[in-house]
């Protein structure tokens, strides 16, 4: 088993050659998605953000492997260490906005449109609107949620209606080891219990505090984040190891309000981290991860169409949140997650776990239920591969099926040519169409020589072999849905061959779908870089 030491070595041993694969990834970029008018008004909503390199990863001689493609898409290449040599993969994610090392905390704020937000909760009762800083520790969710609070506190006043002035109050307390504590109470951390009576949650304990002024609004705030628990860890000196939650809350009439939430997750560990610290940070490391389990299961239930049920008592953090997965006729909900990843091979495992825990917020219905139960992740489309058109399939083909590259021109001869007509062809077959020249190709000059038309002839068979498994599969779960109707779940696609297409797309890891991948053998060569240009 490769330690991070041996990945590392070999990731700056190698560091050329993975900056071309990234180089190379990037030519095969497809246009940024269409920007979404309406996403302002989704539930849930998902950015992420990328720190910039930090002392240690410049002195450990580390390098950006994430790639930001405005507005909406990040590029990170994965690397691990299967052999000597190793193998290094690039993930394409999308999300609603993402932000690269350059942007600014007041950028962030803007695209996040927290300023609406402030003015609907100002001016009319029954918002949650809560915003959510998730990654692992060190990457910057405390320096943006401070940043998010400050520019709060200046705008909070300023945007008061002239109509009416509501009142305001916060709450702060913090989460951790399962247990809550009160970060504004006299003495500190008095204890706060979270319960859950009639459908909702309580918390005895909890002092509220009045705010007639941005200076008591500044104060408060400062007071819960120097009280706040933060412990030295394997990842970092001043990790914050507890769940911080902020709230604001505008009381318009007697029982009738509005609140504006932050959230500042503890950071997340992998159990190979967690373990080195002392037992006590191991077991909070622990409940930290059964929350974030437990906030997931909540948020992807909040999506689905069929799940009606959101088990927010699962936890005490999904207790304390519960307003913002609910919706209701007398209280509109809205959820927004900013991932920060660091984009250092340092980091690089728990950067795709953060990527791969979010990827199911982008989807809606119950694909978002059926993406999370697989665990999937690196889909850089989500929209139906057989409603594809030819510069879809195109593009799809050079990077996920790189082999077929050179070829494509036969495979898909004209733009009424797309993946979906390629999909019943025989092994044989598809083997005929990739060998065939076309009537405009020089005989001379073939795209293929012989032993790369074996290789070719090789791959299509084990290619074709596993687009009948996947077939397969779903017939015998047809079957199992046929017998047990009241447990079928609901999916998309209407027919055999499209969710076939779509499960090609990246939403069910079945596919192998493998990224864009360059190998390097034992003696550091190149075995293979997928895209070739022509």
């Amino acid at each position: 088993m490769a330690t991070l030491q041996d990945t590392l070595t070999n990731t700056l041993k190698n560091k050329t050659v993975i900056q071309n694969h990234m180089r190379q990834h990037q030519k095969c970029w497809e246009a940024p998605p269409e920007p979404d008018n309406n996403a302002s008004s989704h539930p849930i909503q998902v950015f992420v953000r990328v720190r910039p390199l930090l002392q240690r990863d410049i002195d450990s001689g580390a390098f950006s492997l994430v790639m930001v493609q405005p507005p909406r898409t990040v590029h990170f290449t994965h690397p691990t260490n299967r052999w000597t040599g190793g193998c290094f993969a690039t993930k394409t994610y999308d999300a609603d906005g993402v932000f690269d090392e350059e942007t600014t905390n007041d950028t962030v704020y803007d695209r996040l449109q927290l300023q609406g937000m402030v003015k609907q909760a100002l001016s009319e009762p029954g918002h949650e609107f809560c915003v959510m800083a998730y990654g692992q520790t060190g990457t910057g969710k405390t320096y943006t949620t401070t940043a998010i609070e400050e520019r709060l506190t200046a705008e909070v006043f300023s945007l008061m209606p002239d109509e009416s002035t509501p009142k305001l109050s916060l709450t702060a307390f913090e989460i951790r080891g399962g247990k809550a504590y009160d970060l504004l109470s006299e003495p500190s951390h008095n204890p706060v219990q979270i319960t859950s009576a009639n459908g909702s949650s309580t918390y005895p304990g909890l002092g509220k505090h009045g705010v007639s002024t941005q200076e008591d609004l500044v104060t408060l705030l400062a007071k819960a984040k120097e009280l706040r628990m933060t412990r030295s860890t394997v990842k970092n000196d001043t990790s914050s190891r507890s769940h911080c939650i902020v709230t604001l809350h505008v009381e318009h009439t007697a029982g009738s309000g509005s609140d504006i939430i932050i959230v500042d997750l503890a950071g997340s560990e992998r159990s190979s981290y967690a373990t080195k610290n002392d037992p006590e940070r191991v077991k909070e490391s622990i409940e930290t991860n059964k929350g974030l389990a437990a906030l997931k299961d909540c948020i992807r239930a909040r999506l689905s169409v069929s799940n009606q049920h959101i088990p927010w008592r699962s936890s005490k953090l999904t207790m304390a949140l519960r307003g913002a997965f609910e919706q209701s006729p007398a209280r509109a909900s809205k959820l927004i997650v900013l991932a920060c990843i660091s984009p250092s091979i340092i980091d690089s495992e728990d950067t795709m776990g953060t990527l791969k825990y979010i990827t199911p917020f982008q989807l809606t219905g119950d694909a978002a239920l059926e993406a999370s139960k697989h665990h999937t992740g690196g889909s850089s489309r989500l929209d139906h591969a057989s409603e594809w058109g030819h510069d879809d399939s195109v593009a799809y083909i050079k990077r996920q099926l790189p082999k077929f590259a050179p070829v494509i021109p036969r495979l898909l001869p004209d733009q009424s040519s797309t993946l979906a007509s390629l999909f019943p062809l025989s092994s044989a077959e598809l083997l005929a169409l990739a060998s065939t020249p076309g009537p405009d190709e020089d005989p001379a000059a073939p795209l293929l020589d012989a032993r790369s038309t074996n290789q070719l002839r090789s791959w299509i068979d084990a290619y074709h072999k596993k687009l009948v498994g996947l077939q397969k599969r779903l017939e015998n779960e047809e079957q199992r849905q046929a017998a047990n109707p009241k447990q079928a779940v609901q999916r998309s696609g209407t027919t055999k061959e499209a969710q076939l297409l779509r499960s090609l797309d990246g939403l069910n890891l079945e596919a192998n779908d493998t990224g864009f991948v360059t190998r390097i053998d034992r003696l550091g060569r190149v075995v293979r870089v997928p895209v070739r240009e022509g």
